[in-house]
């Protein structure tokens, strides 16, 4: 153990970035409660005397930055932050609000009675044209016998 370290590390591959923006972004305390741990843990997790555990640190990320953690399947990855849950690779405008999410389901449903109608309405327009041109054929033959027999 190195005494004189003065930041954080951690005993696998993670972002340095990543890890001294989590440490540092929260208190001690604030640390101490996601992590379960006292604050003498923190602490020396702070000046690198011990490793941060890799569950710490997921969770700190989770904490910080509002990335989901690894180990989440198709969710690991993921950012929430705010109300707007971002898939990865996603922009500000391309993230889902929290609202929205609520009411999913109504958007599934208006999706279907859209696509419904949609199919209505095409075979309405269907009929109408062939009406039309039935009308049409059946008044030239309807003028025509009214002139032979009428």
């Amino acid at each position: 153990m190195n005494k004189n370290r003065t930041f954080p590390r951690t005993d696998f591959k993670s972002n340095p970035n990543d890890l001294m923006h989590a440490m540092y972004s929260v208190t001690a305390t604030e640390i101490a409660e996601i992590c379960k741990v006292d604050l003498d843990t923190v602490h020396a997790w702070k000046t690198g005397i011990q490793p941060v555990p890799y569950m710490a640190y997921q969770l700190l990320l989770f904490k910080v930055l509002g990335r989901i953690p690894e180990g989440f399947g198709s969710w690991s990855g993921w950012t929430i932050i705010e109300d707007r849950i971002y898939p990865p690779g996603a922009t500000y405008k391309g993230a889902a609000r929290q609202i929205e999410l609520v009411f999913i389901d109504h958007y599934r449903i208006d999706r279907q009675l859209c696509e419904n109608q949609a199919t209505h309405i095409e075979g309405l327009q269907r009929r109408h044209d062939f009406y039309k041109k039935q009308c049409g054929l059946e008044s030239r033959w309807g003028m025509m016998l009214n002139n032979l027999f009428g």
